[in-house]
C-alpha cells in the first residue's frame, strides 16, 4: 500500500467496492423476500441462492482476515466462531464454579486439556498414587498423550473413596462430583456394588505409567522405596489389605514372586517391618504377610494416616 504508486487508492477502492458489493447482495435478497421468491415453484432457485450467499460471506470473511494488520486481527476476534469459543469457555468456567460451590469445594480451578497439565505435583500426591498402585488402583494411559490414576473399591468402602476424592478435588486433581456406587457384573454372574474415582489426565503422570507398566502388565517399579512413605503405606493398607490372625496381609496377587520378595525387602528397609511372602492359594499368586511382632510398629507408622472407618484393619 505504501511501497507502490497509488497503492492506497487500489486498496481503498477494493475495500469499498467489496462493501458496496454486499450492500447490493443484501438489497437483492431483500427484493426476493419482498416478492416471495422463496415460494413454490422457485424453492430450488432460492436454496441455490442461499448457498451462494453463504459462500460469498465466507469469501468476504477470508478477504477481511488474511491481510496482516489490526483490521484482520479484530475481524477474527469479532467473528461468531471466536465469540462462540469464548462464550463456551466462560460458561464452562462458571459451571465448574457452580458445581464447586454446591459441593463445598473452596479451591476451584478450570478444567484444561490433559496435554496442557504438567504439574508440578506435591510429594503427598505421589505417595497416594504409589500407595494405590500397590493396591487396587491403576494408571490409564490416554491416546491423547496423558495418564490418569483410577481408584477402585467395593461400595462398602465408599467412605474411603469419598475421603480420597475430597483430598484430590480440593487440590484440583479431579472432578468435584462426589463418587457414587454402581453395579458391576463379575465372574460367575455375580453382581457387585463398586465405587470408582478418576483423576484428571496429566502428561506429567506419564512417567508413573512407564514406571509401573510394561506391555500392559503392572509390576513393582525399582524406585518404589523412594515413594513408599508412611502415607503411601497407609493408602496401600486401606486400598488392598486385611487383618489376618495376629498379623496383616497385603493382597499382592497381581505381582510376581520376585516383585513380592522385593516389596518385602523394601518394607524392612524403609520401616523395619518383618514380613514373608506366602502363597495366595492359586497358581503364581502371592500375598505379603506382616509378622505379629511387627504389628505394634505398623500401627505406630500408619494410624495417623488412616481414616476412622479403616482403622479396624490393624487395631486388635
Amino acid at each position: 500500500m505504501r511501497n507502490v504508486n497509488n497503492g492506497w487508492a487500489v486498496r481503498y477502492t477494493h475495500a469499498n467496492v467489496a462493501s458496496f458489493f454486499f450492500i447490493f447482495v443484501y438489497l437483492h435478497v431483500g427484493r426476493g423476500l419482498y416478492y416471495g421468491s422463496f415460494k413454490s415453484p422457485r424453492v430450488l432457485v432460492w436454496s441455490i441462492g442461499c448457498i451462494i450467499l453463504i459462500l460469498l460471506m465466507a469469501i468476504g470473511f477470508l478477504g477481511y482476515v488474511l491481510p496482516y494488520g489490526q483490521m484482520s486481527l479484530w475481524g477474527y476476534l469479532s467473528s461468531p466462531k471466536c465469540k462462540f469459543y469464548q462464550l463456551t469457555k466462560i460458561c464452562n468456567f462458571f459451571s465448574i464454579v457452580y458445581i464447586g460451590i454446591a459441593n463445598g469445594v473452596t479451591s476451584i480451578s478450570n478444567k484444561i486439556r490433559g496435554i496442557d497439565r504438567i504439574g508440578p505435583h506435591n510429594f503427598e500426591i505421589y505417595s497416594i498414587i504409589f500407595g494405590t498402585l500397590l493396591g487396587a488402583g491403576h494408571a490409564e494411559r490416554s491416546l491423547f498423550g496423558g495418564t490418569r490414576i483410577s481408584f477402585y473399591q467395593e461400595a462398602k468402602h465408599l467412605s474411603y473413596l469419598s475421603w480420597l476424592h475430597n483430598l484430590l478435588a480440593t487440590r484440583g486433581y479431579c472432578n468435584s462430583r462426589v463418587p457414587e456406587s454402581n453395579t458391576r457384573l463379575c465372574a460367575g454372574g455375580k453382581v457387585k456394588k463398586v465405587v470408582r474415582l478418576h483423576t484428571w489426565t496429566y502428561t506429567s503422570f506419564n512417567w508413573i505409567h512407564d514406571c509401573w507398566y510394561s506391555n500392559g502388565i503392572k509390576f513393582v517399579p525399582k524406585n518404589i522405596a523412594s515413594y513408599l512413605t508412611p502415607l503411601a503405606l497407609a493408602i496401600w493398607i486401606m486400598d488392598n489389605g486385611s487383618k489376618s490372625s495376629k498379623g496383616f496381609k497385603f493382597f499382592t496377587n497381581s505381582f510376581t514372586l520376585k516383585d513380592c520378595q522385593f516389596l518385602s525387602k523394601v518394607l524392612h528397609d524403609n520401616f523395619n517391618l518383618k514380613s514373608s511372602v506366602q502363597s495366595a492359594g492359586a497358581p503364581n499368586q502371592y500375598v505379603i504377610y506382616i509378622w505379629k511382632e511387627s504389628m505394634p510398629l505398623l500401627r505406630t507408622i500408619v494410624l495417623p494416616h488412616l481414616i476412622p472407618s479403616m482403622k479396624y484393619k490393624i487395631i486388635e
